[in-house]
Formats: structure tokens, C-alpha cells, sequence
């Protein structure tokens, strides 16, 4: 594969669906390498006649080469049943300045088990917290990250290739080892977090409307796909900064978050509120003790202040609670109800 003709050959067979699987993958391993995505690139330019200034644009050049490789991932996923994708329906929505929509979410389901779990033996991991439960875990590149109750991290034992990626459900505290080489990519839901090394908290619980990513030091991106048919937004965040996404209304924003140094106790369990619905609270405190919480309907318009400690027992928590909203707590059986507050 050392030929560049004999590689442009395997790309046109592959262009006309005449490739084996044993020739998709071949064309996997090289596109693997780094220094050889130029080549694709000028590839996929050749083979789409790109000539506009927008198809050369250097960002969505890479969103193509990593369109490509999941691609041939999602082959080789189908198999005995090869399915090739028509690039003739590529060049229909190229034309349509569709093609080249940015890597963000929409390579999350297709290309987040990598290329190398088809080249080398990677290992897929899963680490699941339930309820009242938190654990720490160091992934093979020294990154460590702070795994919240209810959440679950899908993680590669070797984290090789071009990307480092991993997979949230919930909530994590991420102190990500640099490695400019080698981007560390979380896939959340809808919602990409891209960084090289960097500390940042990630909230991304299935139920949760507004996922967000809370930046405590270096530069981290956050991208989403809104559908398969608009280009992913992205948002550039620095420390003391926080992205939210509005999946509702499809909006992705970025705030002022000067409080984000409070995700470092966070991550110990020690959350910190600052006019946030007391509903939301109740949510994190049941996740934490692994114990029903309901609202009263007259409390449930209050907003919360203050520092909560996880690591302290139920009653004292609760109690501290429910001094700040001005309200009272009921134990009924196996569950507590949180009674009166600010309307009173």
C-alpha cells in the first residue's frame, strides 16, 4: 500500500462497490495512519471535482476523512453482509453543501468504537456507577476522571489511534493528559467535548434537558449535531466558562460559569448551588444517597443556594436544605418529602 496509484486503484474500486471486505479493510488500515489523510483528501477532492473554496476549507476537508473512515467502520461492523454506501450519493449532497458536516455527534454512533478495534485487539470497557456510588478510574494514558452516581463511562483498555474517545452516560469530572497529537473526544448523548489536556465537568444524564460541560482550566470545544441535514455547531469554551445545550430548542450556548472551580469539589462530592431549582437538587441528592426525594408542588418553584456535602448523612443534608428554601422534611418509610418552602 506503499503506491500511491496502487492505493488512488483500491479507492476507485472501492468508489465503484467492487471491493472485498478484505480490500475495505486494507483501505482502513492505511487511512488509519496519520500521515496519510492528505492523500485521502485529495482523494475524496478528486473523486467529488471539488474546486470551491469550500470543499478546500481545511476543517471540512477533515470532517470528510473522518466521514470516510467511519464509513468503512460501519461496513465492516455489517459483516458477512457488506453494505457499500453509494458515493454517487455523496456527490448529490456534496452538491448540496451537505457532505461535509463536521465530525461532531454525528460520527459518535458510527465511528466511537474506532478504527483500531478492527486493526488491533482494543478491548471495549464499561464502568458503571449505580445509585449512592462514585468511583475513580485512570484510563492507559494517565487521563483520570471522576465518575458521579447513575453514570456510565465506555472506555478502550488501550487508548490508540488518532483519537482518544470515550463514551458518558451521566456525569464525570474529566482531568484529561495532554497529548496534542492525539485529541481526547467524549461522546455525550448528542454532544461532542473535544480537548487536548484539560480539566472540565460533564453533566449528561439521559433525563437531564439541558446537558452541559463546565470548564475549570485549558480550552475545551463542544460541538452537536442538530440533525443529519445542518452542519454541527460548535463552541469554543476556556476556564470559567460553561456550554449548554438546549435539546429542546436546539440551541447550543456559551455562559459565564466564574464558580466553575467548584467542580473540583464537586467531583468529591460536594455540590455547590447557586440559584438552581430545587428540583434539580432533590434530583442529585436521590442520585447520591440512592433514596427518593419528591417536592411538595409549593416548593418546587424555589431556587436553592448554597454547599451541600454527599459525603455527610441523608438527615443533615436534608435538613440543610430545607433551612435554605425554608421548608421541612417528612421521612415516610423509604422516602422523603420535602414540604412548604419560599412561597410560604
Amino acid at each position: 500500500m506503499n503506491n500511491p496509484l496502487t492505493l488512488a486503484a483500491l479507492f476507485v474500486k472501492y468508489l465503484k462497490n467492487e471491493c472485498s471486505p478484505g480490500e475495505i479493510k486494507q483501505l482502513l488500515a492505511y487511512f488509519n495512519e496519520k500521515q496519510n489523510e492528505e492523500t485521502l483528501r485529495e482523494l475524496i477532492q478528486a473523486e467529488l471535482g471539488a474546486t470551491d473554496q469550500n470543499i478546500r476549507n481545511q476543517a471540512k476537508a477533515d470532517a470528510a476523512v473522518l466521514k470516510v473512515r467511519s464509513t468503512l467502520v460501519q461496513q465492516l461492523k455489517e459483516k458477512p453482509a457488506i453494505k457499500i454506501i453509494q458515493f454517487s450519493k455523496w456527490r448529490s449532497l456534496a452538491a448540496a453543501g451537505i457532505f461535509l458536516i463536521g465530525s461532531a455527534a454525528f460520527i459518535a454512533n458510527h465511528y466511537w468504537h474506532g478504527i483500531e478495534h478492527y486493526i488491533h485487539p482494543v478491548k471495549i470497557m464499561e464502568l458503571t456507577t449505580i445509585k449512592g456510588q462514585r468511583r475513580i478510574i485512570t484510563l492507559s494514558d494517565g487521563t483520570k476522571i471522576w465518575l458521579s452516581p447513575s453514570s456510565t463511562l465506555e472506555y478502550p483498555d488501550q487508548l490508540t489511534g488518532n483519537y482518544r474517545e470515550v463514551k458518558l452516560e451521566g456525569e464525570a469530572f474529566f482531568e484529561v493528559a495532554k497529548d496534542k497529537k492525539h485529541p481526547f473526544v467524549i461522546h455525550s448523548g448528542r454532544m461532542d467535548t473535544r480537548v487536548v489536556g484539560t480539566s472540565f465537568m460533564i453533566r449528561a444524564y439521559k433525563e437531564q434537558l439541558k446537558p452541559d460541560v463546565t470548564v475549570v482550566t485549558g480550552i475545551v470545544k463542544v460541538s452537536v449535531m442538530l440533525s443529519p441535514m445542518q452542519q454541527a455547531e460548535e463552541i469554543v469554551l476556556k476556564p470559567n466558562h460553561r456550554g449548554v445545550f438546549d435539546q429542546q430548542k436546539g440551541l447550543l450556548t456559551c455562559e459565564d460559569y466564574p464558580g466553575a472551580g467548584q467542580m473540583l469539589k464537586r467531583k468529591d462530592g460536594i455540590l455547590t448551588y447557586d440559584g438552581a431549582p430545587v428540583e434539580e437538587v432533590a434530583a442529585d441528592f436521590s442520585r447520591y444517597y440512592n433514596l427518593q426525594i419528591q417536592i411538595e408542588n409549593k416548593a418546587k418553584n424555589c431556587l436553592c443556594y448554597g454547599e451541600f456535602d454527599m459525603n455527610k448523612p441523608i438527615n443533615i443534608t436534608l435538613a440543610q436544605l430545607a433551612a435554605a428554601i425554608n421548608a421541612s422534611v417528612i421521612k415516610q418509610k423509604d422516602k422523603y418529602m420535602i414540604k412548604g418552602g419560599c412561597e410560604e
